[in-house]
């Protein structure tokens, strides 16, 4: 059996890139007939140009298909994000061949080509199977005619495992600890060469966590793994090359020893395995299987709070301002990195009065403890728009979190500001922050100083209300300390954020400069907002 599966986004993928899927599954089977291929190619290229041009009204659609070739059939499925309800399979013939042209002639021409076509329509997605016997000159080509799809149930059950995949959000993520101590000790306890955390993705097989030479990644087809998940025992192959089912996935110097557990997402799907593997072929015995499986749900417990901090980041993130202000004159954006999934900064925004309020804070730690303590601070800090001025409103939030920030041993350094649209004042309290900018039109840099310590230093604080005025031109920054990490972790990284505020021509400029700096490098929050006054 050979399969293939391609997921496409269409635009910017055209029916090109199904020609280059299948031109790889025909090399995999010399044996096929030229009428089998070019039949069953031909219904796929139609059946992919009409998804692409109808399914979803002229709109982008996304759709993935699976070729399998079986020793007696072809079969091939596009799933797709189409709308699309009823189908008439049965009822549409081709048209006649003077009025012959592109519309109407999708579904008759694919029955014409192979033995079945079938439409499903399953959880919001319109499942599409065309289905041909193989040529063979002991079979009646018209007994074939109506052959059932093996394969459809199988391509929904992996869609649905795909999406609980995506929906983890840990895919192509960097190593993490608590992933890492597992697979060390499986190595170290088994006397293995390897151990991983295997994910199966659409086409490849990629590690969250490796321990001695095991592979990052691989293609879907050359790992073991793959055949693990199709199950919810422990696979354990002795000898891969002494079993004609896995001698092709034995890699000399690297595995041909495995056992690997099936690893579940939230909603049961298998989407990854729990794997140990060694060049030597070695006998695996039931207490150490019952010792792999113990492992194995270690990691599953770690894939839960993964996907617990997966949601509460996205929680996180909405708690953001999503929309511009309405200020005729200025412009303002900001961005919010955290270093984990969850952290400590934010940035808020929010009109009031004649103008805005401007916020940045930074929890003093990492994680969910900080991330409930910044979405508190936000929350107070809302809450208190109806006090006419900053230090009211740092009061109320100092006063409120003083009982927690004391039990939890952390505090918040925060920058709270309200921008006068028309006169371009800016009040402000610094809490222990001293991380805000200003570049000036005429090339000059001014730094806010903090005269106040953090919320959660000192219970009897008084604020220190400060003023400065933005002029047509100026642009300030406030940010995070991880900012400066991105730089040499001194404060001369606030002067290049303030010259970088300088070029540019706008404040998303500035924020997308330092979001591409902070991509894959940082390991703290950087949060940054910037608020420009307009020429």
């Amino acid at each position: 059996m050979v399969t293939r599966t391609l997921r496409l986004t269409a635009p910017p993928h055209t029916v090109d890139t199904v020609h280059d899927l299948l031109d790889s599954v025909w090399a995999s089977v010399p044996d096929l007939s030229a009428r089998d291929r070019m039949s069953l190619e031909t219904a796929i290229i139609e059946l992919t140009a009409n998804v692409i041009q109808h399914a979803n009204h002229g709109r982008g659609v996304q759709a993935t298909l699976t070729v399998i070739a079986y020793k007696d059939r072809l079969e091939a499925t596009l799933s797709d994000s189409g709308e699309v309800d009823h189908v008439d399979l049965e009822g549409r013939e081709m048209p006649e061949a003077e009025s012959l042209a592109e519309s109407g002639r999708g579904i008759p021409l694919m029955r014409a080509l192979v033995d079945t076509v079938e439409h499903r329509r399953v959880d919001g997605f319109n499942h599409w199977t065309l289905v041909r016997g193989r040529e063979a000159q002991d079979v009646d080509r018209s007994s074939t005619r109506g052959m059932p799809s093996v394969s459809i149930t199988g391509v929904i059950d992996e869609m649905a495992r795909q999406r609980a995949l995506e929906e983890l959000g840990i895919l192509d993520t960097s190593p993490e600890e608590r992933f890492d101590r597992v697979t060390r000790l499986a190595k170290s306890l088994f006397g293995v060469q390897s151990a991983a955390i295997n994910l199966i993705d659409g086409d490849r097989q990629w590690a969250k966590s490796v321990a001695g030479d095991a592979v990052v990644e691989m293609p879907r087809e050359s790992s073991v793994c793959t055949d693990t998940i199709m199950g919810d025992d422990t696979l354990v192959v002795p000898e891969l090359t002494a079993d004609p089912a896995y001698a092709d996935r034995a890699q000399d110097g690297l595995i041909n020893f495995y056992a690997g557990h099936p690893l579940y997402a939230s909603t049961g799907e298998r989407i990854g395995a729990f794997c140990i593997y060694d060049p030597r072929p070695r006998a695996f015995t039931e207490r150490e299987q019952a010792m792999l499986r113990d492992l194995a749900s270690w990691v599953q417990q770690e894939l839960s709070v993964s996907q617990e901090l997966s949601r509460a980041a996205e929680v996180q993130q909405g708690l953001l301002p999503s929309k511009m202000l309405s200020m005729p004159g200025w412009d303002i954006a900001g961005f919010c990195q955290p270093a984990r999934a969850v952290g400590g900064d934010f940035y808020d925004w929010y009109p009031v009065g004649e103008g805005a309020a401007i916020t940045l804070a930074d929890t003093m730690g990492k994680g969910i403890a900080a991330a409930i303590i910044a979405a508190t601070v936000r929350a107070v800090l809302r809450s208190a728009a109806r006090f006419g001025d900053v230090t009211g409103a740092v009061n109320l939030a100092a006063a409120s979190l003083n009982a927690d920030l004391d039990t939890t041993g952390l505090f918040v350094t925060l920058f709270h500001a309200r921008v006068d649209m028309d006169s371009g004042e800016v009040t402000f309290v610094d809490a222990g922050h001293g991380l805000t900018v200003i570049a000036r039109t005429d090339g000059t840099i001014e730094r806010l100083r903090s005269h106040s310590p953090p919320l959660g230093v000192d219970i009897d604080t008084e604020w220190e209300e400060q003023t400065i005025t933005l002029e047509p031109g100026d642009t300030l920054v406030a940010a995070s300390d991880g900012v400066l990490d991105l730089y040499d972790g001194s404060l001369d990284g606030l002067d290049r954020v303030a010259a970088l505020a300088l070029l540019a021509s706008s404040s998303q400029e500035v924020v997308d400069a330092l979001r591409t700096r902070a991509r894959g490098t940082s390991s703290d929050d950087v949060t940054v907002v910037v608020v420009r006054r307009d020429d």
